[in-house]
């Protein structure tokens, strides 16, 4: 396909860089962002900025991977060729967002101290040539890492156009060397404090696990144990190994925040490599980010990482996605936004409409050589446009255009929050209770059931305040802590209303049973209820209403009602649990607790949330998100309307009629 817009001459660029040569302001947000490598050719780089500026790029984000081009040996630093990309870039206008180089450690490195690289369960030492094969805990390791950071951080604290810093490049992987082991000795030994403390609190005594010191305490390698380690020591790990890579990170994010005074993000890798609690992790960084691709068919995962990361409350950027597709070495044949018009588009707007800030694609030019040599990009390495960047043309184009009102404009503050947090997925790995129970792909489920229903909400994570909602549902919250717990309790009896449930409540911190009820005897006596039974539907056992028997999947909790006035929404129908409690309202002080015994059908789960949510002002076909927008002063300011699907769908608000919105559209409404 050929350039919608030709490439500017080189006498443009020159008249465009001497324009704006006195420009010291980068461009604010919103931006279109690209994963740059000027390292690969440097011969490249102006007509890239060519480019880039006809496209509407207008941040670039670089040096990832580069760490051997800026430190070629030890204590050398070769900073020049960043330089000028740097200045070409702030030239041209365009915002830079500089890289921690530290995923990939330079050959030099691992050769003078192959200790700082990583060990697999299999015992095996990680070797040089790919990337994340260094292990968090190496104090060596840390030393350069924080000294490269540092290096960069002075060379580049006076460059107006580095609007932010990145740190290392998606955290991920286990490591099961001497360091980590001592490491994570020290870790136990500062949350349980006694060994007979740990004991205790683990039930060790089960197989003869007791241990006598810390230092007895194996890593949960799953290649050296027979019958799986224990399910609180394997969770404990995946706590340990989150912890180590956000001291690691923390320590660079230091150092640059000192010397820069710029933001600090990194780029958390969802939903593939889930190993890091998200809610740590960016409490000590500026900017939140994501990595996500998924494909034209499940859209509506941007907005769940959206609506994640603006809970948070800071900025927040869809770090990296995919123009067309994701691959490394060679293309599956479905799942390509290019065969889908509409899709890319509507994507961008989706994090954008939700309040992101930046919607950077990987990468801006496929490699031509190495790994990922078929990821999709903007443009071929050749340097002609890929099929479906015009229509990132198309979203600079009408950011452009609507930017002024979108910046003074923000999403209108949720009424419904939704629980979500990496650790609770880690339970369910340690100790899954239901067999088929895939954490991701239920609790995203539970989320584009509201979406559907066009239910505007928030996704929150376990130390978010809830007193600005009207309704919070806790879907596969296997435990509650103490905080957690007090601060729920205190919401359901000044007014609000609580789902909890399906599969929550029935573990404590430390992935182990309750004793004394399913759910802790006093959670129950102040819920009013008692867990009868806990069992799987069988194949047999349904739901039934007044008006309907439906069906349930994943697990089944049986209740007895144990105080007056709790109703009863839904019952079990068939098998050993027939008659029992499955779906019960608990009033308690000025609010409720619904509990979700099992997970019901979604018609009827809908019809259920729906009941018990604020009713929205728009009527809109499932797929359609709908994000509202207000002032700094939370007056209506319009809303934005992206359409998920494939197929066209309609929207309206009450007492108006139906409008149309495409196949993957999106429509702009300011409000007059």
């Amino acid at each position: 396909m050929k350039n919608e817009t030709p490439w500017l001459t080189s006498l443009s660029l020159a008249l465009l860089i001497t324009s704006q040569a006195f420009c010291q302001t980068p461009p604010p947000p919103p931006y279109v962002g690209v994963s740059y490598y000027p390292e690969m050719g440097m011969d490249k780089v102006d007509k890239d900025i060519q480019q880039m500026k006809a496209i509407g790029v207008n941040m670039v984000r670089m040096s990832e991977f580069a760490w051997i081009r800026m430190e070629p040996s030890k204590g050398s630093y070769d900073f020049t060729w960043l330089h000028q990309v740097v200045d070409k870039m702030t030239a041209a206008g365009i915002a830079v967002v500089l890289c921690t180089p530290t995923a990939t450690p330079p050959i030099w490195l691992s050769e003078k101290h192959p200790e700082i690289l990583r060990v697999n369960p299999t015992g095996q030492q990680i070797t040089h040539g790919g990337r994340r094969h260094y292990c968090p805990n190496s104090p060596i390791y840390q030393k350069y890492s924080v000294q490269i950071a540092q290096k960069m951080a002075e060379e580049f604290a006076a460059s107006p156009f580095v609007v932010a810093w990145q740190i290392d490049n998606e955290f991920w992987d286990d490591c099961y060397c001497p360091e980590c082991e001592k490491a994570f000795h020290v870790w136990l030994k500062k949350r349980y404090g006694t060994i007979e403390n740990m004991n205790q609190t683990w039930a060790t005594v089960l197989w003869s696990q007791a241990y006598q010191s810390f230092d007895q305490v194996p890593l949960p390698n799953p290649s050296c144990v027979g019958g799986r380690h224990h399910p609180s020591l394997r969770v404990a790990y995946r706590h340990f190994m989150s912890d180590s890579y956000i001291a690691y990170c923390d320590a660079q994010a230091c150092v640059i925040r000192k010397k820069t005074g710029r933001a600090v993000t990194t780029n958390a890798h969802n939903p593939v490599y889930q190993r890091i609690d998200y809610e740590a992790l960016f409490s000590g960084l500026d900017i939140v980010g994501t990595d996500s691709y998924a494909g034209p068919n499940a859209l509506l995962r941007f907005a769940f990482e959206a609506d994640w990361m603006r809970a948070l409350g800071k900025r927040f950027w869809l770090a990296e996605t995919c123009s067309t597709h994701a691959a490394a070495a060679a293309v599956g044949d479905k799942e390509s936004l290019v065969f889908y018009p509409g899709s890319l588009r509507s994507k961008m707007w989706l994090t954008y409409a939700l309040g992101g800030e930046t919607v950077s694609f990987w990468l801006w030019k496929t490699h031509w050589a190495g790994q990922e040599m078929e990821h999709g990009s903007l443009v071929y390495p050749w340097g002609e446009e890929c099929a479906n960047t015009p229509e990132i043309r198309q979203v600079a184009k009408e950011l452009n255009t609507h930017g002024d009102w979108f910046r003074a404009t923000r999403p209108k503050p949720a009424a419904v929050a939704m629980h979500y947090g990496v650790p609770l997925q880690w339970q369910f790995e340690a100790s899954a209770i239901a067999a088929n129970i895939n954490y991701d792909a239920d609790i995203t489920g539970f989320h584009r059931l509201l979406a559907n229903a066009g239910i505007p909400r928030d996704v929150i994570m376990a130390g978010a305040p809830v007193d600005s909602y009207q309704m919070v549902l806790s879907p596969f919250v296997p435990s509650l802590d103490a905080d957690l717990m007090k601060r729920m309790q205190a919401f359901v009896e000044k007014g609000g209303t609580w789902v909890l449930g399906p599969l929550s409540a029935c573990r404590t911190t430390e992935t182990t049973a309750h004793q004394d009820a399913c759910y802790g005897a006093t959670f129950e006596q102040w819920l009013g209820v008692h867990v009868r039974h806990r069992m799987t539907p069988g194949g047999v056992t349904q739901l039934k209403d007044n008006q309907e028997t439906v069906s349930c999947r994943l697990w089944c909790d049986a209740y007895e009602l144990r105080q007056p006035n709790r109703r009863v929404l839904a019952s079990y129908s068939g098998g050993p649990l027939n008659g029992f409690a499955a779906v019960v309202e608990c009033p308690i002080g000025k609010g409720r607790v619904i509990l979700l015994g099992t997970q019901p059908d979604d018609a009827w789960l809908t019809k259920l949330v729906k009941r018990l949510t604020p009713q929205s002002t728009w009527e809109v076909t499932p797929g359609v998100v709908v994000a509202e927008r207000v002032t700094a002063d939370n007056k209506p300011a319009g809303a934005i309307l992206v359409n998920t699907q494939a197929e066209p769908a309609t929207y309206r608000t009450k007492g108006s009629e139906a409008k149309t919105l495409p196949s993957y559209g999106v429509e702009i409404l300011k409000a007059k």
